[in-house]
């Protein structure tokens, strides 16, 4: 009886509270809708942009928050017949009862023609409840586009496209204890050591520092987007923060290093941006140099762009990358270093409607403004606004107005629209290939400044853009404008990583080494990226060199013997064969007693094999197998009749 009364006791205020509890719970909201009126049209073509006007009446007993209320498609239930399965308007008042409400949106038709419902029903975004009418199963007849895409730009063997670019490998970057690796966006800059090793400056996560880390000597290909393969880069220091105290006005954060890098080797330092996007006025640094020796960071500078003379400005501050030399000296007046990267939507003023260029001289420390010249960019303020191309996968959510949500006639016609973005570029002059690389990230399928486009259901794609350096040089002197510039090509391109939809797979820093060809690209970790331990990762490509150039230097004319290599790149043996040019004919007697002899080094500089002295076998030609080497590039030294002779060879496993 003890136990039982006690425990009737401590039941009895339990009961009490959970009455309490239930009286003062608020009613359930009793949600119901009326279907009104739909307009849209009765036919449409394949792929067609179509705007449509959905009428519903609240015939509940409560208001409706229209943030919170969306439209579902049905027949079936969440489908994306009509591009996305769900209209949001985003912004609107408090609905009440008995008052109708128009939903209003951009669709895109089916990719197949036929005859498809257009069906929809309420949905309350807080309770996760359908409710009401569902909007009767009216149907549309989609009829086949007859219009076909244009065909791809003629490749031209000096001008970059994808198609000169080989995937060498990757290899991850070196975890660092006490910082977040997972959301690493940074820039990337290359510095070669005098022993030819290269290493890369990038930054950590949260914590942000600067660390520096030497490239392995093996890549790694990936296979089934599986990074655990990869070899990871040796960590050769971490050098410390490097932020200034903000000199602008006081809400905004401090100045980081959350943009592109740049090295200069002569003077030890380290060149980088500072961004953001919400930054409105005009007086924010965007450029800052701190020289990392001696064990120890220095800041040293940070400097303004020319305002207001730049009607884009904000489409310069993404990063800084090397010009080569000789287009500095041709076009930009010697301006050797590249302000920018470009374009994206930003609160105060746009970007750039596209990948953005500057030049600039290495900067002036007596100065507070860098000299900068315009290559590249697209001016949203203009009528009719300037804009760099893309093709037509996507589709704005209504009549929105105003630049960012131009609706693409076709598949393959579009415009940089909201939420695409590029933050890394290279150049590339090479004897035989040259352009300008910029690396765009676009938000596909149905775009919008609502939950739709940026968090419930975004879709993105990477594109590779390619820019004549003569275009870029043309506007740097004035002689056309930088917004009248479109790539000479553009191209899908997929990563070698398993980023599905995430806005941490932008590409966010890269650089090229002019001496092995190779491009490195730096991409973010993500969470869901289970298979790279969530480790940010480097890609490398290797820019081919053209046949026609290669052949050419093949049989150059020189004071005596020429050698082959072929194939070149090989997989896993290739040739190499002296050849006399015209002239040069000797006996059998003399070509015996000349002193002959092949090594071949890696890029660091180490001798990795020593073949054949016999000159008549290197007439004949030797085979080098290099089953037993790493992929990459190598260098074959012949020295022959008191000649020493240089190629590269590139090996592709």
């Amino acid at each position: 009886m003890r136990g039982t009364n006690r425990r009737r006791l401590i039941a009895m205020p339990v009961l009490i509270f959970l009455l309490l509890l239930v009286m003062n719970m608020p009613a359930q909201v009793a949600y119901d809708a009326q279907f009104v009126r739909c307009v849209i049209p009765e036919t449409l073509t394949t792929d067609e942009i179509f705007p449509a006007v959905i009428c519903m009446r609240n015939t509940g007993d409560s208001a409706w928050d229209i943030t919170n209320t969306l439209l579902h498609s049905q027949n079936p239930y969440k489908n994306y017949t009509w591009g996305t399965y769900f209209i949001l308007q985003h912004h609107g008042p408090m609905l009440a009862p008995g008052d109708t409400f128009d939903f209003t949106s951009h669709f895109r038709a089916p990719h197949s023609p036929g005859k498809f419902p257009f069906s929809w029903q309420c949905y309350n975004n807080n309770s996760r409840q359908l409710y009401g009418e569902i909007v009767p199963a009216e149907s549309i007849t989609v009829t086949q586009r007859i219009e076909q895409p244009p065909p791809p730009p003629p490749h031209q063997d000096s001008l970059l496209d994808s198609s000169d670019f080989e995937y060498l490998g990757s290899f991850k970057l070196p975890a660092i204890s006490g910082h977040d690796n997972t959301f690493n966006r940074t820039g990337c800059a290359l510095r070669i050591m005098p022993d030819s090793t290269r290493h890369l400056f990038l930054e950590t996560g949260y914590p942000n520092s600067i660390y520096e880390v030497e490239i392995p000597q093996q890549f790694v290909k990936m296979t089934n987007n599986d990074g655990s393969v990869l070899n990871a880069a040796l960590l050769v220091k971490e050098w410390g923060p490097v932020t200034w105290s903000n000199p602008g006005s006081g809400d905004q954060d401090p100045l980081d290093a959350n943009g592109g890098f740049w090295w200069d080797d002569s003077a030890q330092t380290l060149y980088w941006t500072i961004f953001n996007s919400y930054y409105t006025g005009s007086g924010f640094p965007m450029l800052a140099a701190s020289r990392l020796a001696n064990d120890s960071v220095t800041n040293l500078k940070y400097w303004y762009l020319p305002m207001p003379s730049l009607v884009a400005w904000k489409g310069y501050w993404r990063g800084v990358t090397n010009i080569p030399k000789a287009f500095a000296d041709t076009y930009t007046g010697g301006r050797d270093i590249g302000l920018g990267f470009g374009g994206m939507y930003s609160i105060g003023q746009t970007a750039s409607r596209g990948p953005a260029i500057a030049a600039i001289q290495k900067p002036d420390i007596s100065k507070d403004t860098v000299d900068l010249v315009e290559m590249l960019r697209y001016n949203t303020y203009t009528t009719p606004s300037e804009a760099a191309v893309r093709n037509g996968n996507y589709f704005g959510t209504g009549d929105d107005g105003g630049w960012w949500y131009y609706q693409p006639p076709n598949p393959w016609d579009g415009r940089f629209a909201y939420n695409s973005s590029c933050a890394a570029g290279v150049f590339i002059d090479l004897p035989d290939k040259h352009g300008y690389v910029a690396f765009a990230t676009h938000l596909t399928g149905r775009i919008a400044y609502d939950w739709g486009g940026q968090v419930v259901d975004a879709h993105y794609e990477d594109d590779w853009y390619f820019y004549d350096l003569k275009d870029l040089g043309a506007a740097a002197l004035g002689q056309i404008g930088p917004g009248t510039i479109q790539p000479t090509s553009f191209v899908a391109f997929n990563w070698p990583t398993p980023f599905e939809n995430t806005t941490n797979r932008s590409v966010t820093g890269a650089c090229f080494d002019e001496q092995t060809r190779t491009m490195y690209v730096y991409m973010p970790g993500s969470i869901d990226d289970v298979a790279y331990y969530r480790s940010p990762v480097i890609h490398a490509y290797y820019v081919k060199k053209d046949s026609v150039t290669a052949a050419e230097s093949a049989v150059a004319v020189i004071a005596g013997p020429i050698f082959s290599v072929s194939p070149n790149p090989f997989n896993p043996a290739t040739r190499i064969r002296i050849q006399e040019p015209s002239g040069y004919a000797q006996s059998k007697q003399e070509a015996r007693s000349k002193n002959s002899e092949i090594r071949i080094f890696d890029i660091h500089g180490k001798l990795v094999q020593k073949l054949a002295t016999d000159y008549l076998l290197l007439a004949s030609g030797i085979t080098w197998d290099a089953s037993n080497q790493p992929s990459g590039l190598y260098i074959i030294r012949v020295q022959v009749g008191g000649k020493t002779l240089v190629k590269q060879a590139l090996l592709l496993k």
